[in-house]
Order: structure tokens, then C-alpha cells, then sequence
């Protein structure tokens, strides 16, 4: 296990961007949306590669869907690669449920609320699309996108850079980049405020740190616990598993550090990145029973791994618990999309394309590419 706190002296440097074009053609975009209007949608989509696959799953409300898929195939007719899928879409309903995955399903048999089921259901349409080799998840609340570019940027140097800096990356390393905001700026009583971690970051990534110590003996602080933005290799999305709803952020980074720890059946090398971006982001600001809801849920996921929690560990969650007066259950766990056998599905996507594409990028230069870079 490998953890590494990244912070640039400069972000374009000309000897680190010629591999940025196969990166953006190999990378996978998968936005998680909500309520956040068309343009806001809108202005974060436009903030992301052309050419790239990009899945927003929304879980609007239903009699809106089809507006916001119409409102963005006017804006952003130039996005070929651009798949839009409601959360409750029936065919990934009954995939899921052919596939044994009966758990994600609620009671009227369509996919759960969640951020966890929807982060679930783009990496499994990333998945069949077959050739991204990388996958960056990012909300749809952001207010000022421009710092995605910073965030793109700088996973593509992170990730490119893993093919040669780190020797054993290609053996199947899991490899994490979770992104560190500069600032979490917001108004209070007209005046803006900047707090350096987010609320739900702040209270769990400390118990994340004291976990890793245990397990790892590294000692380098866990700043991204809770980070919405955060790319992976689509190795390690297929590896680990996502959990439900607010979960889902501090699960997959507790499963990712189980996997490289000794207590698992077969621990494997794993690369843990946080990269403390320049660029302050902007977001809706929620109340504080919303964060209590989060934390909690986040909390939860230590459930999940109990026989393997030090004292410490334990003692730590058990303080943060009365303090905030939280009780705290496990979520749902989902099984890791390598044990799902989805040959024969990989047409699925093209049903929730909002452009017509003539060729799949990426599909028809995979040989030429994968030459290049062995």
C-alpha cells in the first residue's frame, strides 16, 4: 500500500501533456445528478472533455427526464460520447436483478434512491462501453466548474504518470486519485466564508487515518475520506465494491485499504492518491441534519469491517457517536462488477446516447493505442 499527498508547483507543463489526448480518449466521465437544474448540468458538462464518454445518472423526478435529456441535447450537441440514464430506468433494473444484485432494488423493483446506486450504475455502463481504461466521478452541484479542468488535468498526469513512475502499476495495481479542495467557500449573513474541509471530512477522515495506521502502518493523514471528486482505474472499479447511498465515498476508500491490508485473503499492491487541488469549489451548501445524515452514513461503513477495527479505531467511533448523538448502521454492499457476468450486454449503453455517433472513439484506435504504450 502506497499513499501520496500531491500538491503541484504548476499544473500545464509541456513535458506532461502529450499523453493527455489518450487519457481523455480512454477516460470514462460519470456525473451524479440530482436536483440541480439544467444549467447548472449544463455548465459542468461543458466543462468536460468533447470527446470522451461522459455518463450523468440522474435521479430527477421522473416527468423531468426527458426535459433535461431534450434541454441537453440542444446545448450540447457536439458531446457524441454524451449517455444520459435515469436512476429508475427499467432495463438496468432487470439487468441488475438477472444478475443477482436484488439488493439494490426497492420495493416497487427499480433501483434505490442513493448516490452509492448511482455511482454503481455509471461505472457499470462505463464498464460495457469495454474500452475506458479509467473512470473520474463528479457531482453535478458545482456551482463554478471551471476547477474541473484543474481536477482533469491533473488526474491525467497522475494516472499517465503511474505507467512508468510506479513499476509495478501495470501488474494490476488498484489505483485511487481523490481530489482535496483548496477551500470550501459559502455566504454567511452576506459574507464569504472559507473552511479548508468539508463538514462530513472533517469528522471522518481522522478515523480513516487512525484505520489505515492500524492496518498499513503508514502514518501519511486520509484527507479525502468523503472527496465527490475522484478517478480510478476501471481495474479498480471493477474490483472494489460500492455500498448504498451517502456511503458510498468513505466505503470504497475502506474496501480499497482492506484489499492491500493482511487481513485479506489475497491483499493486493494498491496506490492511494489525494491531490490538494489551487482551485476552490463551490457547492450547494446543505443543512446540518443533511451532514449529520452523511456522517453517519459514512460512519456506517466501519460496521462493515468490524472484526478488523483496532480498540482505537473503535474508540474513536464510539466518541464521534455521542458526541453527535448518531446511531449507525451498515449499508447495502454491492458485489464488484468483475463478478458479474455481463457478456452479451455491452449494447446496453447505446440506449441512453443522446447524439448519434457514427464510431465509438477510442474502440476503433485501441490496437494502434495499446502498441504505443507497451
Amino acid at each position: 500500500m502506497l499513499i501520496d499527498t500531491i500538491r503541484f508547483a504548476h499544473l500545464l507543463e509541456e513535458h506532461n501533456l502529450h499523453d493527455l489526448t489518450h487519457f481523455l480518449a480512454h477516460t470514462a466521465f460519470i456525473i451524479s445528478h440530482k436536483s440541480e437544474s439544467l444549467d447548472t448540468l449544463a455548465g459542468v458538462l461543458w466543462y468536460l472533455p468533447v470527446n470522451s464518454p461522459i455518463i450523468v445518472v440522474t435521479n430527477c423526478p421522473l416527468e423531468e427526464y426527458e426535459i433535461l435529456r431534450l434541454g441537453l441535447r440542444a446545448r450540447l450537441a457536439s458531446h457524441r460520447q454524451l449517455f444520459v440514464v435515469h436512476q429508475k430506468d427499467d432495463a438496468l433494473a432487470a439487468l441488475l436483478r438477472a444478475h443477482g444484485v436484488a439488493q439494490i432494488l426497492d420495493s416497487s423493483g427499480l433501483v434505490r434512491d442513493g448516490k452509492g446506486e448511482g455511482m454503481y450504475l455509471g461505472a457499470l455502463l462505463a464498464h460495457l462501453l469495454r474500452y475506458p481504461r479509467w473512470l473520474a466521478f463528479y457531482d453535478a452541484d458545482n456551482l463554478v466548474p471551471c476547477a474541473l479542468l484543474e481536477y482533469t488535468l491533473a488526474m491525467g498526469r497522475l494516472f499517465m504518470a503511474a505507467h512508468t513512475t510506479y513499476a509495478y502499476h501495470a501488474s494490476g495495481t488498484l489505483h485511487n486519485i481523490r481530489i482535496c479542495w483548496a477551500a470550501k467557500p459559502g455566504l454567511r449573513n452576506g459574507e464569504l466564508i472559507v473552511a479548508s474541509a468539508g463538514r462530513c471530512t472533517s469528522v471522518v477522515s481522522p478515523i480513516v487515518s487512525l484505520l489505515c495506521q492500524s492496518w498499513s502502518g503508514l502514518q501519511e493523514p486520509i484527507t479525502s475520506s468523503n472527496a465527490g471528486e475522484q478517478g480510478m482505474t476501471m481495474t479498480t472499479a471493477r474490483t472494489l465494491r460500492f455500498a448504498s447511498g451517502f456511503s458510498v465515498e468513505t466505503f470504497l476508500l475502506l474496501d480499497l485499504l482492506f484489499k492491500a491490508s493482511p487481513f485479506h485473503t489475497a491483499p493486493t499492491a494498491a496506490l492511494l492518491q489525494q491531490y490538494h487541488s489551487h482551485s476552490p469549489h463551490f457547492h450547494t451548501k446543505r443543512d446540518d441534519d443533511h451532514i449529520r445524515e452523511m456522517i453517519a452514513a459514512s460512519l456506517g461503513s466501519f460496521l462493515l469491517f468490524e472484526e478488523h477495527l483496532s480498540l482505537q479505531v473503535e474508540n474513536a467511533l464510539l466518541r464521534i457517536c455521542e458526541e453527535l448523538e448518531l446511531t449507525l448502521k451498515p449499508p447495502l454492499v454491492y458485489p464488484a462488477l468483475q463478478e458479474l457476468e455481463l457478456s452479451g450486454e455491452e449494447d446496453l449503453p447505446d440506449r441512453y446516447r443522446l447524439v448519434e455517433s457514427i464510431a465509438r472513439p477510442g474502440r476503433d484506435t485501441d490496437s494502434l493505442l495499446e502498441t504505443s504504450l507497451s
